[in-house]
């Protein structure tokens, strides 16, 4: 079984080339190793997934998406095709689900959706575009998780946080941390 810090490595990779749609498989990977490990079980079900999001919301949307909300009300057909219960009153947390857990089930991110430089929500092209920070946002979920501060990475990786530029490496499990440079901003504005 591949490491956390594999996965990381991986989607970082990416994302330093600019492919953050490659970089969504190994993300969910890396989410679903987290969880795995964190509830000591191999078999997770929806709502492993849905209360993962929920405990680390604040900071995903600090990290990947700050400006990205609300939604846009037309979500494409295309979209309501992968999953026919989905509608326009299913929130953010319910979409960057439906990603992670289709692209698990698929080895990809789901073809109806892409990334978009704007940091919202947006609909081109009958897609459903995502803020770019997303990767970045879910990345930080996993890598502030105290049950991964036992993972490594290789020397040359870093992540931005706001205004703080850190190596990740130094990273791994530090959830305080995380919590410290949020209230730092929170305080601040």
């Amino acid at each position: 079984m591949e490491k956390v810090g594999e996965y990381v490595q991986e989607a970082a990779d990416f994302m330093n080339s600019g492919s953050f749609q490659r970089a969504v498989a190994p993300t969910a990977r890396a989410i679903d190793a987290t969880i795995q490990k964190s509830l000591e079980k191999e078999s997770l079900s929806e709502d492993d997934y849905k209360r993962f999001l929920k405990q680390n919301w604040q900071l995903i949307t600090f990290m990947g998406m700050p400006r990205a909300l609300p939604l846009p009300m037309n979500i494409p057909f295309g979209l309501k095709r992968i999953v026919p219960s989905f509608n326009v009153h299913h929130g953010a947390e319910e979409l960057i689900l439906l990603v992670i857990r289709e692209t698990l089930k698929f080895g990809r991110m789901p073809s109806e959706f892409a990334f978009n430089s704007s940091g919202r929500f947006e609909i081109k092209d009958n897609k459903l575009l995502l803020p770019r920070g997303l990767v970045n946002g879910l990345l930080g979920s996993v890598i502030f998780h105290p049950v991964n501060r036992d993972e490594t990475i290789g020397e040359k990786y870093w992540m931005n946080i706001s205004d703080f530029k850190m190596f990740i490496s130094e990273l791994w499990g530090r959830e305080d941390l995380a919590e410290r440079i949020m209230k730092f901003y929170l305080e601040r504005d």
